[in-house]
């Protein structure tokens, strides 16, 4: 090939490759009648945030509890990823994991355990309240208690009385052993008569005493109790203690006593039903 051939073919090429230069330029340049205003203002808009954002500062604290104020360039808030501290940046954000015997530890303090403190505070607030309840109502618990106390000493008297069979009228020891030389001087053949002359009369309280003194001589002459000058009626219970007729005359001895000695009124009807008692009883002891 000549060399006038070479030279046209390479000034072909050069011509070929600024003509498609050319080209790309005139598609890349973009004149300022192709912007409209609105997309200026976008772009305004956006270059004055983008200014806003770099200027930003914010407060940042070290391990070490120190604060500094730093400048985030390009909004690293949008940007920073997790990951290990970097001591030299000081701006990487970091998980640190409290290790499980640390945990342990912190579950074990006392200071801690915020549940516990709470039980105990509403316990003592509930107690507050109790005492506060006790010392508002105080007198009438006193009387309370000292009302059942009494009822309780009471009734320990009571039982007591009743099972040491102790008379309450003074006058049953001191007339007991009259009562027994009465009975042996009037003879049993005598009772009947004087208790229906005494209920002629309309003296309940005597005919009741000749029923009593019928029924302690025949205890006598069934050998049930033993004749005594100091003897008392409860002297003579304590001897039927074992007897299927301590219970009946225990009860005899009690209306006994209380129409005798204590004086109590006695009508017809009253005597009749207290009659029939003794008579029931002398039947018990003669079968």
């Amino acid at each position: 090939m000549s060399p006038r051939k070479i030279i046209t073919l390479l000034f072909t090429g050069i011509c070929i490759a600024m003509h498609v230069h050319a080209q790309e330029e005139d598609s890349a340049i973009i004149t300022l009648d192709d912007i409209t205003a609105e997309e200026a203002a976008e772009e305004a808009t956006e270059e004055a945030t983008a200014a806003e954002e770099d200027t930003t500062t914010v407060e940042i604290r070290d391990f070490n509890g120190q604060t500094r104020q730093e400048r985030w360039l390009n909004a690293m808030w949008d940007k920073q990823k997790l990951g290990e501290w970097d001591e030299m940046a000081n701006t990487r954000l970091s998980i640190r994991r409290v290790p499980a015997e640390a945990m342990d530890e912190l579950h074990k303090m006392k200071a801690l355990q915020y549940d516990q403190e709470e039980k105990e505070k509403n316990r003592s607030a509930l107690m507050q309240r109790i005492g506060l309840w006790v010392l508002a109502h105080f007198s009438v618990i006193r009387n309370t208690f000292y009302i059942l106390l009494g009822a309780l000493l009471l009734l320990t008297i009571v039982l007591f009385i009743r099972k040491s069979d102790i008379s309450l009228w003074p006058r049953a020891r001191r007339s007991t052993a009259e009562e027994t030389g009465e009975a042996a001087a009037t003879g049993p053949q005598n009772y009947d008569t004087l208790a229906q002359a005494a209920i002629a009369a309309e003296d309940y309280r005597s005919a009741v005493r000749m029923r009593y003194l019928q029924a302690l001589h025949i205890l006598q002459m069934k050998a049930l109790i033993v004749p005594g000058k100091d003897k008392t009626n409860m002297d003579f219970l304590r001897e039927l203690s074992a007897t299927a007729f301590h219970k009946p005359f225990a009860n005899l001895t009690r209306h006994y006593e209380y129409i005798w000695y204590g004086k109590v009124p006695l009508n017809n009807g009253q005597f009749m039903q207290l009659d029939e008692q003794f008579a029931e009883f002398k039947k018990s002891l003669r079968s």
